[in-house]
């Protein structure tokens, strides 16, 4: 069962060509959107500080001698005494350099969660030690490296006073992540375009891309059990399936993770639906109404006031200002504004020829089907509340009622769908008098 798949993208701009000026914003609109890899981290499978150019120097050395802003002071061949670096990130200069770290601008982890967990070793390795980019190996303050640690722009910028810091930052990030074939996640690509949106036409350098540049990953996908149903969902970057028990045994029987769960309900209706969110996209999100026994299943969980929820139909009838909302539990409600606007205004069916009725002389209520022609029935209490109490039209007449006498008879009679019955002199009065119809006259 497809839930959810993600639209054939528009056609792409041209990918940058390296050594061109380009806007980082088009080269950021290049990265893949992917939710983050579950698959889990080790340090160890990237093979830092190797010597790749075999100069004999391993790869903090040569960044230490690469970066320093004066000729650093070299003992015993690769190693650096002295010399000065200074950071962007926070804008302190040293010259000693055991207080600064090497640090990568994508940091390790990072670039796993974004598509190296697919990579070979080689790719691994080359990544961790990429002298082939300025951009992508840094000195750092230790404090500020340590700070950073393995976050992305959305948890993290540089605590430069100097506003064009995050700019260049965001953008040398975007570089990075471009020349090694690296997606970004939603909130991710939001917080750069959030820093982008504050500086002027920024633009970058393309960079020169690596011998064996990584290619997109396969599919990866992730197995997650509903805990109210036992449903087992395989979930990638663009499906959401619900598998059958051999299905997910083809697969490997592969360990799931609890499902994203919440439980949802109106303030106004017991109803509870579970909504499993597999990402930020509605598409994404798998909704149930579960019964009782499927709530006691995940634990009897609280649920939270929604101010929608998915499968609910909103209606009015005619003649009506009110909006009614019916849930998919089949309970009936009058929406309040501050209801209405909770629910993001919602789209409303118009009923245009069926609404409530009542006299205004007489009590009873009907449902009109056919309010044109006056074609209904009388409705009891029980009816009028499960309707949401909805506010009937109220009318002296009805289409094609009949106020009406038996020959020869002083009592004169309504029909109507709300009621049929001898009417009062003052319920006769309160029609306005009219002249009756003169039934069985010889």
């Amino acid at each position: 069962m497809l839930i959810g798949s993600a639209a054939a993208p528009a056609a792409a701009a041209a990918a940058p060509v390296p050594g061109e000026h380009i806007l980082v914003s088009d080269v950021l609109n290049q990265l893949r959107v992917e939710a983050p890899s579950p698959a889990t981290f080790d340090r160890t499978l990237f093979r830092e500080e190797r010597d790749l150019d075999g100069d004999g120097c391993i790869t903090t050395q040569e960044v230490l001698v690469e970066e320093s802003d004066v000729p650093p002071t070299m003992v015993d061949g690769c190693a650096v005494a002295s010399g000065q670096w200074q950071s962007y990130y926070d804008n302190i200069v040293h010259i000693d350099p055991a207080a600064v770290e090497l640090n990568h601008l994508v940091a390790l982890k990072e670039a796993w969660l974004s598509g190296a967990w697919s990579w070979t070793a080689a790719q691994r390795e080359a990544f961790a030690n990429d002298v082939g980019d300025p951009r992508t190996l840094t000195m750092l303050t230790v404090a500020t490296s340590a700070a950073k640690a393995d976050k992305d722009p959305a948890a993290w910028l540089p605590p430069s006073p100097f506003p064009s810091a995050r700019c260049t930052y965001v953008s040398e990030w975007v570089a990075v992540k471009w020349r090694w074939n690296l997606a970004v996640d939603h909130a991710e690509k939001a917080a750069i375009q959030k820093v982008l949106a504050g500086c002027v036409q920024e633009t970058l350098v393309a960079p020169p891309l690596p011998a064996d540049r990584p290619g997109i990953p396969p599919a990866d996908t992730r197995y997650y059990i509903a805990k109210y149903d036992g449903t087992i969902w395989a979930v990638t970057a663009t499906s959401v399936r619900a598998l059958t028990f051999a299905q997910w045994q083809a697969a490997g029987a592969p360990k799931p993770l609890p499902a994203p769960t919440e439980y949802v309900k109106y303030a106004w209706s017991p109803t509870i639906s579970a909504v499993t969110m597999f990402g930020t996209d509605k598409s994404r999100w798998v909704w149930k109404h579960v019964s009782a026994a499927e709530w006691k299943r995940a634990g009897n969980p609280t649920p939270r006031t929604a101010g929608w929820i998915e499968g609910s139909t909103y209606y009015q009838w005619a003649e009506s200002r009110q909006i009614f909302v019916q849930d998919v539990g089949g309970k009936k409600h009058a929406l309040t504004a501050a209801e209405w606007a909770a629910s993001g205004y919602q789209p409303f069916e118009k009923r245009p020829n069926q609404t409530f009725v009542k006299l205004s002389w007489h009590p009873s209520i009907a449902f009109l089907v056919d309010y044109t022609s006056g074609i209904g029935s009388p409705i009891d209490g029980a009816r009028w509340t499960a309707e949401g109490n909805p506010t009937p039209v109220v009318r002296t007449r009805l289409p094609n009622d009949v106020v009406w006498q038996n020959y020869g008879s002083g009592t004169i009679y309504y029909s109507g769908p709300t009621v049929t019955k001898a009417l009062t002199p003052a319920e006769w009065r309160a029609m306005g008098s009219p002249r009756p119809e003169v039934w069985g006259a010889p």
